[in-house]
């Protein structure tokens, strides 16, 4: 499908959804239908899982397998930073269910569940009829974002965390007390236990609950005083009713993550996943790259919007408690991302998980603003639905532009992680099963030969991930090195370059790759040891396609199987 197609497919449909939406009145089915089209439309687009996927798949697989939560047998290294998405995945392969197409779909429903959940939102955030219309437009332009669906069918955690997080947000907004401008339903403060799961999801989930937390605190604060007006003793029942409500809260989110927390911690022996360590440091160059990626996707996912929010707060009442806890989360969220470094995998995965709330906050806040502007200067009955509709459908288009831009660079990857699953299946099927490798990057390669595999870039690799090296000026994740440390471990095979070439490579090729911005492949092509330990070999895996990789001197199982190269 090209763009175009694509483009015109998805406003075609959100036209249809908006006219449906209308005369039936039935705005939440027509937003979960709508978004349901729209993502399958944007697969078929796409048609990618991610090589980093492939990570969590492995770990899944020796997890169900009985391995435990391990990369390599015995090597207790956390490469992952989703362990509930690790463990849903282990028990779909427990019950048959192949891993990358479970993490697919999977994905694909909590894409939809999280839809749900922006549509729902956004009703919170603003009562009636324009609610639910801005409810419409937030779940159409969930579904429409390029990052959105890209990584909803990735195979990885985004809509689990985003599904978890908006139903989380969504039981604060009913457990807040009627005083505070919440909905007082009398619930128990089950968002505690969901905030629990989600930082299972995520590790930024425990960031999430704090916000949370503090607003509870502030709740509980004004409850006190707005009830102690009443007399002493109404004061000091809402204290007793408010702080028995806050510590049920928190011991829900403590009885899901402490025990996961501890088990963790005395299995790994880190306070955080080892991916952090191996992509986050610390200074300028680190902020001022998570800077450029914040206002890259701000530039590219019409960020400027946002400045409707407080526009909207402050000429409406309405639902402001609500919007501005969302608001408080979509902030800390966009600062978490810029001071980290942001991410250098496609369309801005960081934020993914956070659109939902992005766009609700977007419509909600442009909700009001129309509405206050209907009820201050009446329009024509006719002119008021063509303009919001008008309105909506050129924020879609908005909203879907970005992915053109990345069509080349999408395609690109897709056919990288073709390639890497034709390495790995290759690996597996030729070469004995304790034949150990070293790569950049890991993930399908390793995922398909299912051999030990050294991840020369640190992600699953504690050593490497924990080198005090300067961050920052590189893509994030693609700055840990140590060529000493792989060579030293003699891998039979180390793999460069995981795409297949229509030819085997001359030493012209390898010579390209000393100026790559990977400095773990430039460094070890300068290293005297790799030139004086390993041949340079190639194996034709497919018709006119040539892996080309390195070979130990003493790994004769891998020489007999491939064929020396020019240099």
């Amino acid at each position: 499908m090209t763009f175009p197609v694509l483009a015109a497919s998805v406003l075609t449909v959100a036209v249809g959804a908006g006219v449906l939406a209308r005369v039936t009145q039935r705005y939440f089915f027509t937003a979960i239908a709508a978004s349901a089209v729209i993502l399958v439309l944007q697969h078929v687009y796409f048609h990618y899982t991610s090589d980093d996927a492939y990570i969590s798949y492995r770990y899944a697989r020796n997890l169900a397998d009985g391995g435990g939560v391990v990369w390599n047998p015995g090597e207790h290294v956390e490469g992952y930073t989703n362990f509930l998405w690790v463990a849903v995945l282990a028990g779909m392969h427990r019950i048959g269910a192949d891993i990358i197409v479970s993490g697919r779909w999977l994905g694909f429903g909590l894409a939809i569940a999280a839809a749900a959940g922006a549509y729902r939102l956004t009703v919170d955030l603003l009562d009636g009829e324009a609610g639910r219309m801005a409810g419409l437009v937030a779940a159409l332009l969930l579904a429409a974002s390029g990052p959105w669906a890209l990584w909803a069918t990735a195979g990885l955690e985004a809509p689990l965390f985003a599904a978890l997080m908006l139903l989380a947000m969504l039981l604060h907004l009913r457990e807040r007390p009627r005083e505070t401008g919440g909905e007082g339903r009398g619930w128990f403060p089950a968002s505690g236990m969901v905030w629990g799961f989600a930082s299972l999801a995520r590790p930024e989930g425990v960031l999430l609950f704090a916000i949370s937390g503090a607003f509870k605190l502030g709740d509980t604060v004004v409850h006190y005083r707005r009830t102690s007006r009443r007399g002493i003793i109404a004061g000091s029942f809402a204290v007793i009713g408010t702080t028995a409500t806050l510590l049920a809260w928190i011991a829900g989110f403590a009885l899901i993550f402490v025990p996961y927390f501890i088990w963790r911690f005395d299995t790994f022996g880190w306070l955080f996943p080892n991916t952090f360590y191996a992509k986050v440091g610390s200074g300028l160059n680190q902020y001022d790259r998570g800077l450029r990626y914040l206002t890259s996707f701000l530039q590219q996912s019409g960020g400027w919007l946002l400045l409707l929010v407080p526009v909207a707060l402050a000429v409406s009442a309405t639902r402001r408690g609500a919007m501005l806890y969302a608001l408080t989360l979509l902030v800390a969220w966009l600062a978490y991302v810029a001071i980290v470094g942001g991410d250098s995998l496609l369309l801005f995965r960081f934020f993914a998980p956070m659109l939902p709330v992005f766009f609700a906050l977007i419509a909600a806040a442009a909700g009001t603003l129309a509405t206050t502007i209907r009820a201050e200067r009446p329009p024509s009955s006719r002119l008021w639905p063509a303009a919001f509709a008008v309105v909506a459908l050129g924020a879609i288009a908005f909203t879907l532009y970005p992915t053109a831009n990345e069509s080349d660079r999408i395609s690109g990857e897709r056919a990288a992680v073709r390639d890497r699953g034709a390495i790995g299946r290759w690996l597996r099927d030729s070469l004995p099963s304790t034949t150990t490798v070293a790569a950049v990057p890991v993930g399908a390669v390793a995922y398909e030969s299912r051999l030990v595999t050294i991840d020369m870039l640190g992600i699953t690799d504690e050593h490497i991930a924990h080198r005090d090296l300067p961050l920052g000026e590189f893509p994030a994740g693609h700055e840990k090195y140590d060529t000493e440390y792989v060579l030293d471990r003699q891998p039979d095979i180390i793999i460069l370059f995981d795409g297949l070439s229509s030819s085997p490579w001359t030493s012209a090729d390898y010579d390209t790759l000393r100026h790559v911005f990977i400095l773990a492949v430039a460094d070890m092509l300068a290293d005297d040891r790799t030139a004086a330990e390993y041949e340079r070999r190639a194996v034709e895996v497919g018709e006119g396609k040539w892996f080309n990789l390195l070979v130990r001197k003493g790994a004769t199982a891998v020489l007999a199987k491939t064929a020396a190269t020019e240099g």
